[in-house]
């Protein structure tokens, strides 16, 4: 019979994720949508928070590669450096962090609706209850959320506005 409990770990690594979601229609084909946003040039521009996004090694069709990210979250600066951890061509794309002050995943997800329109999904787990954001994790989770809604927004507008 399995114990009534979880582990200490996974309590600890349960209570301590942030986790975003958010989806959004863009009315332009799967491949042009992947490419805008794979692309690192674009980042800054339909990213708000994002002040430099840069490749530090690789590209970004390469699993393993690095890039060098200088945002803000919640209104803090934070520098991290981000590995490419997954790539599918027009599905797919994932980076986990490696140096920063917060450790995060984040997945984008690319999927046509057979109409010509794309949905893209962003979904981010990140550490919480950390030092930086230690007791306003539910306000960090929702201001970020707001951001990740508005950027997803953003690149919705500049996609569209290019395709009409």
């Amino acid at each position: 019979m399995a114990p009534p409990y979880l582990p200490a770990e996974d309590v600890r690594s349960m209570a301590k994720t942030i986790r975003t979601n958010e989806s959004i229609v863009i009315e332009c084909p799967v491949a042009e949508v992947f490419a805008y946003f794979t692309d690192p040039e674009n980042v800054s521009d339909w990213g708000s928070s994002i002040d430099e996004y840069k490749m530090v090694s690789g590209s970004p069709e390469e699993v393993g590669s690095l890039a060098s990210v200088i945002t803000k979250v919640a209104g803090v600066r934070l520098q991290a450096t981000e590995e490419v951890t997954a790539y599918e061509k027009n599905k797919r794309i994932g980076f986990e962090s490696r140096e920063t002050r917060i450790g995060y995943e984040r997945e984008l997800d690319f999927d046509t609706d057979g109409d010509g329109a794309t949905r893209v999904t962003y979904r981010l787990d990140a550490e919480g209850g950390t030092g930086l954001f230690k007791f306003g994790d539910t306000i960090v989770q929702k201001l970020y959320a707001r951001d990740v809604r508005g950027n997803l927004e953003n690149a919705k507008t500049i996609l569209e506005s290019s395709n009409g």
